[in-house]
């Protein structure tokens, strides 16, 4: 198979190229030059394409001789989405317009897209959520990301392109940045790596589904090949750990105890969040196989080597 991961130099888009290369796919990888895996991923064999992909220009040749496209590039993430909600759509949205545009162009036969399941269901009306619970996001973040969802499904029933949403929960692994905004326990890690203050927005109860991104990689790879009616699938652990909860699992991976403060809970975080994902084993014959504790210490493990300690 030959693939384009777009955004293939970010945290989850290497673990996907590791992923398809040791699957003996062909893999092309597209994503900005300050991507901070490109190195990486070169090294271990995917081809590099530089650029903007809402440039026609850029993105073009990438997707020459491309079989299936996996889109994982996103410009904004929840807690900052809100701040200027047209920004979000004419990057993401109108983006993914455009890039649909170049991809029937390309004859791409598939595309998979990296959905959010924590943020397009908003408030859940139950728990564990299903894949056919209302959407009714209360982030720009998670509304793009249905916005993009549904021009795949318009694009489908339009051109015949096919494809694939997975609505992922909260990753976490190796190589996730600690300076981002998204992802607690990267920011976890680093704050202990550093003895800093860890801060947690309300008193420690709101609820995450937490799931190891080599899971996610291998969810990516059985959507690939999937050819069912199903289009739409929940991609986590499924079960929820609250933050309370992850600092104590971090306190026993570093073997000391961390400084945590508790600040006003943010409007835009839910109480919790566990998706269901039973469509995913029945259908795409995946299930995760890294459990909290498991994943956490490779993570840590790999922040040990990355900062030299």
């Amino acid at each position: 198979m030959r693939c384009l991961v777009l955004g293939g130099g970010g945290f989850i888009g290497s673990h996907l190229s590791d992923a398809l290369l040791s699957s003996n796919h062909e893999v092309g990888v597209f994503d900005r030059p300050t991507a901070r895996h490109l190195d990486y991923v070169k090294n271990q064999g995917a081809r590099i394409f530089l650029g903007d992909y809402l440039n026609p220009d850029d993105i073009g040749p990438a997707l020459s001789n491309c079989d299936v496209l996996y889109h994982l590039l996103s410009t904004t993430v929840p807690q900052t989405s809100n701040d200027d909600p047209r920004l979000d759509i004419e990057a993401n949205v109108i983006g993914t317009l455009r890039l649909l545009e170049e991809v029937r162009k390309a004859q791409v036969k598939k595309i998979v897209f990296a959905s959010s399941g924590g943020t397009v269901y908003g408030i859940p009306q139950k728990i564990p959520i299903k894949e056919n619970h209302s959407t009714e996001p209360i982030s720009s973040y998670g509304i793009s990301k249905l916005m993009i969802e549904k021009y795949l499904h318009l694009s489908w029933v339009l051109y015949g392109l096919d494809y694939c949403v997975l609505r992922i929960a909260n990753a976490y692994g190796e190589r996730q940045s600690i300076s981002k905004t998204q992802g607690v326990i990267s920011a976890f890690l680093g704050k202990a790596f550093s003895k800093e203050e860890i801060i947690i927005w309300g008193d420690g109860s709101v609820v995450r589904d937490y799931v190891y991104v080599g899971d996610i990689a291998s969810a990516f790879l059985q959507a690939s090949s999937y050819k069912g009616k199903l289009k739409i699938f929940n991609i986590g652990s499924g079960h929820g750990h609250s933050l309370t909860d992850i600092i104590q699992v971090i306190e026993n991976t570093v073997g000391f105890p961390l400084q945590v403060k508790y600040m006003q809970g943010r409007p835009f975080d839910v109480p919790i969040n566990v998706l269901d994902i039973s469509l995913a084993k029945s259908h795409l014959n995946w299930e995760p196989k890294v459990q909290l504790g498991e994943g956490i210490l490779y993570a840590f493990k790999w922040m040990q080597r990355d900062q030299g300690r």
